[in-house]
């Protein structure tokens, strides 16, 4: 991506905002707030290989990175949380194969991942992953401040 490439689009939030500036400057003004939440919370669960949390708080971030139009942000978004869910059923197998019996949480996690056909337990992709959105959301948020001195 050049200097020139925008990596916001904010052409869904104009169009579901009716192009109420108002409630457009609303939505971003909370999607600048929740990204010390995300960037910290991606960074944190990484770290200590917190798939389990790391799954939803991608999940989480997608949606909002998405209204911001940043489709390719959002596809990060989206390849960390199954990365991350294929990671935890493979952790979870282990404890499956090793005859330990899942608590109560391991089993509600287990309903969740047990379809996932992805992982990176070797951790080749999710890094990358994680620093591509890392490096993105900075970025992300100077247009977007700059969106709203525009409006």
């Amino acid at each position: 991506m050049d200097s020139n490439t925008k990596i916001i689009d904010l052409s869904y939030l104009i169009e579901m905002s009716d192009n109420n500036k108002d409630i457009m400057i609303e939505m971003i003004d909370i999607f600048i707030e929740q990204s010390t939440e995300f960037t910290e919370g991606i960074s944190n669960h990484f770290k200590n290989k917190q798939w389990t949390e790391l799954g939803a708080i991608a999940h989480k971030a997608k949606s909002s990175v998405r209204i911001m139009g940043m489709d390719e942000t959002g596809k990060c978004l989206e390849k960390i949380e199954h990365y991350s869910k294929g990671n935890q059923k493979i952790e979870l197998q282990h404890k499956i194969n090793n005859r330990h019996k899942l608590n109560k949480e391991d089993l509600r996690i287990w309903n969740n991942v047990k379809n996932e056909d992805i992982n990176d337990i070797d951790l080749k992709l999710i890094p990358d992953l994680i620093n591509q959105f890392l490096n993105q959301n900075p970025v992300a948020i100077t247009e977007l401040k700059k969106a709203i001195l525009e409006f």
